[in-house]
């Protein structure tokens, strides 16, 4: 009978050797494809994970800044404008950012799409001082271009306040004939209607809610609507939560945006003017209803050089950030500049529509007296008739 073959102590360390050499192979080619465009967002970090809908206007770049918090976003992400596919070297300070964020293993937040909502685009009616009428609504903005004068066709980025005025965060020119507006549905005399203009052929189940309508414009004061469907927040897909900025005043036992959405408050929010701009955090109910947390207050922002008298935001807030900073980010070395002078990075230049194109350089510090915004590379935002500028995006 003959005995099995020995296997020599030298044979077997290397067939151990060789084995684990395979696998740590194999792990190495696995996490080599998980980067998103060298950024730091690696994929599968959110599984099971539900993820925040962040709504507001987009403050600074590095990133982008939206409610206090720092959103990272790949170099190639998905940016849509109003619907419309863009990309990155289309975003501005001053518009309307509606994202998920996920929160990555390091603590940092980060997002895979970018959508930029205008609350009314189409032609201008008229301009008088700080005030333009576009499509019927109330635009308080105090631009002075050339192109801002009857007739040419606006997109208009901003909030609404309780009585419909937009507060316009950034103003832009745009081609087309397609005109759109968000807002708060109503019946009038004259039939269904948002702010001064009159809707033709919009459902009416749409009373009473705020909806996006698309359409063209017939004898200036009346929307031929083409496409609608109510604003809800059920785009954000993925999102648990929510962090909305927004004009709010109290009614009853619900806090009612100047957007025309109503939330259920345990907050015990009481803004102190009656209307206060703030970000307000909470969850999504399974109908894609709001219900309030907290409450953080919006002490400057694009556009609030021009808040009507006896209109400020001071407010009593419930869990403030710090330094009056939504979500209280400190922003970066170099802190508040008073007056809004940048203290380093170069001017801003022109982009197309009148926005100022950040050039480069990091994010600013927090806003502070007279609107400045400070920071390595970091821009200023101007007090009443003065300019903007921003930090390098990513």
């Amino acid at each position: 009978m003959s005995k099995p073959p020995l296997i020599s102590r030298r044979l077997l360390l290397t067939g151990f050797w060789l084995a684990g050499t395979a696998v740590a192979w194999a792990q190495t080619k696995r996490g080599t494809d998980q980067g998103i465009g060298g950024t730091g967002i690696t994929r599968g970090n959110d599984q099971g994970i539900g993820g925040t809908g962040i709504v507001g206007i987009i403050q600074r770049f590095g990133s982008i800044y939206v409610n206090g918090e720092r959103i990272a976003y790949a170099n190639d992400v998905p940016v849509r404008i109003d619907g419309e596919p863009a990309n990155t070297k289309a975003l501005r300070i001053g518009q309307l950012a509606r994202v998920v964020a996920i929160r990555q293993a390091d603590g940092t937040l980060a997002t895979r799409s970018i959508g930029i909502a205008s609350e009314v685009a189409g032609p201008i009616e008229a301009v008088k001082g700080g005030e333009m009428t576009v499509l019927g609504q109330k635009v308080l903005s105090s631009g002075t271009e050339s192109w801002r004068r009857a007739g040419t066709h606006v997109a208009v980025f901003g909030l609404r306040r309780s009585d419909g005025a937009i507060v316009a965060s950034h103003v832009e020119q745009r081609s087309g004939s397609i005109a759109r507006v968000a807002g708060l549905v109503e019946r009038g005399t004259e039939g269904l209607h948002i702010g001064g203009l009159k809707l033709s052929g919009a459902d009416p189940a749409l009373v009473g809610k705020r909806a996006q309508v698309e359409g063209s414009v017939m004898q200036g004061t009346t929307l031929q609507v083409s496409r609608a469907r109510v604003d809800d927040f059920s785009d954000l897909t993925g999102a648990t939560r929510l962090s909305v900025e927004a004009y709010v005043q109290r009614v009853g036992a619900n806090l009612q945006f100047g957007s025309g959405i109503v939330a259920r408050d345990v907050s015990r929010f009481a803004p102190a003017a009656g209307e206060a701009r703030v970000v307000v955090n909470g969850v999504l109910d399974p109908s894609h209803g709001l219900r309030v947390e907290s409450v953080q207050s919006v002490d400057r922002y694009p556009g609030s050089s021009l808040q009507s008298p006896g209109r400020s935001p001071g407010s009593s807030i419930t869990n403030p950030g710090p330094r009056g900073t939504p979500g209280g980010s400190p922003g970066g070395p170099g802190g508040t500049v008073p007056g809004g002078s940048p203290p380093s990075g170069g001017p801003s230049g022109p982009t197309p529509g009148g926005g100022m194109e950040p050039p480069g350089g990091g994010a600013g510090g927090p806003f502070g007296p007279g609107g400045g915004m400070g920071g390595p590379g970091g821009g200023g935002f101007g007090g009443p008739g003065g300019g903007m500028s921003g930090g390098g995006r990513r």
